[in-house]
């Protein structure tokens, strides 16, 4: 579903790619196929999900306008040893609304793997 911060964010993206890519003219095929994918994908079965074997940190936003809290928490639950961890009060753009948060939840999952 289109919101305006959506929208804001695929104006980011289609400027971020007019500079960063070598083919600045192909973004509209990526984005179709981005869209394609988040359809369908992933498409992982639980014994997929079952069968990783390094750490995994799911890190949920409250607010996350792409990822539903419900399949963040089956994927948390099947994957064995997984940790959760609840990113209040930002949506899918953690990284940019709350920096702190966000660094705070990856340096704490890779403290655990050393």
């Amino acid at each position: 579903m289109m919101s305006d911060r959506i929208g804001k964010c695929l104006e980011r993206h289609q400027k971020d790619y007019a500079a960063l890519s070598p083919k600045p003219e192909q973004f509209d095929a990526m984005s179709a196929a981005l869209q394609i994918m988040q359809r369908e994908q992933p498409n992982y079965s639980a014994e997929d999900l079952r069968s990783v074997a390094v750490p995994v940190t799911i890190a949920q936003a409250e607010g996350d306008e792409f990822i539903r809290p419900e399949h963040a928490r089956y994927i948390a639950e099947t994957i064995p040893g997984t940790t959760f961890v609840d990113l209040p009060g930002v949506t899918h753009f953690a990284p940019v609304q709350k920096p702190d948060l966000f660094n705070t939840a990856v340096l704490n999952f890779l403290t655990r793997l050393a």
